[in-house]
Parts: C-alpha cells; sequence; structure tokens
C-alpha cells in the first residue's frame, strides 16, 4: 500500500540547564493511505513530540536536528515557515491532548470552527463557511449545532470539547491527521464515544490517521499497525494481530502484561506492571535503553547500539534477544 507520510531518522533535541534531552531519536516510520497507524508508549516517550516535529510545532529552544519527514514529495522540514503554516490544517491536521489548551476561551465556537476555512480558502464566503461549521457540529454529534456556534468552549463539556477540536481539524478537509491522546481527559464511555467517531470519520473521508496513545485497548479498538515508542526511540514496529499475539521486544509484552484480561474461566489476570521507571532522556542508560527494566537483560544489552531489525514479514524488533519474548 502506497506511503502518504514517511518519516525518517527523526531526531528532535531540547537543551535544558542539566544538559540536551534528545526527545526523539532517529524515529522511522510510514503513514499509508487510509490507515489507522498507532504510536504507543508510557508518557514521556517522545510520541507527542515526534508529531510536533513532523508539523514543525516543537516548543522553542527545542529544535529537529535531523531526519526527513516526506508528504507527497516533499520534505517537511525543508518547507519555509509560510509554506508550512498553509499545510498545516489543510492538508495535515492535528487533534491535541487537552482541547482546552488549544481553543480559544474568548472567541465563540463558529469564529474558531470557521476561521482556519476562511484563512485556507477552501470555502467562497462567510455563509458558506458557517454553513459548513454547522454540518461539522453535526457529523461529531454536536446538539443543536445552530445554536452552538455562537457559545462559547467553557459552555461546552470536556467531551463536546474534544468533539469541537477534531471538527476543527476536519474543517480543511485535509488527508492526514495526527490525532495525540483525543481521549486521555475524557471517561471511560465518551472515550468509547469519541474512538468510534475517529474510526467513522476516517472511513468516511479516506484519512490517514496517525493515533497516539499510551492505551493498548484503544490501539487494539481502532489501529491495523503500531509502532511502540520507549525513551525516544522506536522498540518495535508490526501489524496489530501480530503485536499482540506474538510480540518480540520486552517492553511490548510488559505494556501488555498491563492490559486487564479475562481468563477463560471467568477469572481476571493478575497486571504485571513493568518494574522501574522510564529513563532520563538527558543521560539515557548505555547500551538499549530499556535494559535496567528488562527481566532478559545480560552484560551484551548494556553496550552499543540497537536498531530495529526485521524479524517477520511486516514486524521489527530492535531487541537482540526477541526470539526469547514469549507470546502473552
Amino acid at each position: 500500500m502506497e506511503s502518504i507520510l514517511e518519516v525518517r531518522d527523526l531526531t528532535t533535541q531540547i537543551p535544558t540547564q542539566r544538559g540536551v534531552l534528545t526527545a526523539v531519536d532517529g524515529v522511522t516510520f510510514s503513514l499509508r493511505r487510509g490507515e489507522i497507524f498507532g504510536l504507543v508508549g508510557e508518557s514521556g516517550s517522545g510520541k507527542s513530540m515526534t508529531c510536533r516535529s513532523i508539523l514543525q510545532l516543537v516548543p522553542k529552544p527545542g529544535q529537529v536536528v535531523s531526519g526527513t519527514v516526506s508528504y507527497q514529495g516533499r520534505n517537511l522540514l525543508q518547507l519555509p515557515p509560510k509554506a508550512m503554516s498553509q499545510l498545516r490544517g489543510r492538508e495535515i491536521a492535528m487533534i491535541f491532548q487537552d482541547p482546552m489548551a488549544v481553543l480559544n476561551p474568548v472567541h465563540r465556537v463558529g469564529d474558531q470552527l470557521t476561521e482556519a476555512m476562511l484563512e485556507h480558502e477552501v470555502v467562497k464566503s462567510k455563509a458558506e463557511a458557517q454553513a459548513r461549521a454547522v454540518e461539522l457540529l453535526r457529523k461529531v454529534g454536536i446538539p443543536a449545532p445552530e445554536e452552538r456556534l455562537r457559545s462559547y468552549p467553557h459552555q461546552f463539556s470536556g467531551g463536546m470539547c474534544q468533539r469541537l477540536v477534531i471538527s476543527i481539524a476536519l474543517a480543511c478537509e485535509p488527508s492526514v491527521i495526527l490525532a495525540d491522546e483525543p481521549t486521555t481527559a475524557l471517561d471511560v464511555t465518551i472515550q468509547d464515544q469519541i474512538l468510534k467517531l475517529l474510526v467513522g470519520l476516517q472511513h468516511e473521508f479516506s484519512l490517514s490517521l496517525l493515533l497516539v496513545t499510551h492505551d493498548m485497548g484503544v490501539v487494539a479498538q481502532t489501529c491495523q499497525r503500531v509502532a511502540v515508542m520507549y525513551a525516544g526511540k522506536i522498540v518495535e514496529l508490526a501489524d496489530k494481530a501480530t503485536l499482540f499475539t506474538a510480540p518480540r521486544h520486552p517492553y511490548t509484552q510488559g505494556l501488555l502484561n498491563c492490559v486487564p484480561r479475562i481468563e477463560e474461566d471467568g477469572s481476571v489476570r493478575p497486571l504485571k506492571p513493568i518494574p522501574g521507571s522510564p529513563p532520563d532522556l538527558v543521560q539515557p542508560p548505555s547500551g538499549c535503553r530499556f535494559h535496567p527494566r528488562c527481566p532478559l537483560a545480560s552484560d551484551e544489552c548494556k553496550q552499543g547500539d540497537f536498531p530495529l531489525l526485521q524479524v517477520g514479514s511486516e514486524q521489527y524488533s530492535a531487541c537482540i534477544k526477541h526470539d526469547q519474548v514469549r507470546a502473552v
């Protein structure tokens, strides 16, 4: 299947008082046309920063220091600020983690929804923009959309704000959407509604969706392929079925062990948390960054570089002991 977005050796660094923090370290993956691709890992693993790096939205003084992000033949990292601004929202949109941090509290919902349409000239008039805004609010399940255009964000619930942010991302009919933990701040019932909404919209608009999450249940519900990130690096990449039934990295296995599971006899399998904490990315461990927490680690894991190696037809692992990782 043809790729619409290709990320190669992407590295992003942030200077700090203690030294340089490498938030994204040599990340490589591709997003295919019409697929939902999952980027999963613990908080602080570099998932959100990867999305921000793709769109040149890394907070200063952080910067992308190397790599390429190819979209339809263009390297986005070489585009000037004006060209990048024209592309954001119009061709690649992003759904941010906290909708209330994105929405302007002093502007009406309708103005925020129509702003990008008018800026990118996807409509010919304000009246057409308003009509499209009403239709978008209806598509994402917001009741009485004509009236809601005059509301302010504080008059929306958390779930409705997330729906509003999704409608803003769809406003200019982009080909790619980067969804950064779109259900994190919501309760379980609303999470399920938002996920079903995203999947439905992805099918309806033939979107390519990069879904960032720390929840393996979300991955199981939505994604076709998955990349597992740890300490700024991708440590495993596979299709969803393979990842869940035959993981080939101890960190992936650890994440799956943290998912509640009901056994055939009706009992609930005890959770097995990953010991320890994610590493300090200013001074990461030598060798494999997971080795201080890994049950399979030995001296050979503590030195050298551990790139992704192909271990199956479409499965890649950064573990030299991948054949010892048992199915969960």
